[in-house]
């Protein structure tokens, strides 16, 4: 006949639901936060494609930003508006853009996450 172990080995129920729990969080907080992320990856990469691009944009701070509002619509970012935009002269034919926004997002219960993000490129131009 067999020997009985002394303990039993293995998760309780208790432990399961630590578990379960961990990993509900860690879901909400990726489908909470995610889209956010999402929106400023896309922003980056616009703002990356618009400095990369070959040929000047000519008409200063407006056409530039119009540039950027045209690439927003077609990538349907919708959730940062020209205000967070910057604008600096770097030397004379380049301007330096800066995005810098903030997005408060509301988790569960009284918990909110407040994410900030920036990016900054060199774009061609006069």
């Amino acid at each position: 006949m067999p020997e009985m172990p002394a303990r039993q080995q293995g998760m309780g129920m208790s432990g399961m639901l630590f578990v379960l729990v961990v990993v509900i969080f860690v879901v909400t907080v990726l489908f909470k936060l995610g889209p956010a992320y999402m929106s400023y990856m896309t922003m980056k990469s616009i703002m990356n494609g618009v400095a990369e691009s070959p040929e000047p944009i000519l008409g200063g701070k407006a056409a530039i930003m119009k540039v950027l509002e045209n690439r927003m619509m077609v990538n349907e970012v919708r959730t940062i508006d020209s205000k967070s935009f910057a604008f600096k002269k770097v030397g004379e034919e380049a301007f330096g853009v800066t995005l810098t926004y903030e997005r408060r997002e509301h988790l569960f219960f009284n918990v909110d996450a407040v994410l900030t993000f920036s990016h900054s490129v060199v774009v061609k131009g006069r």
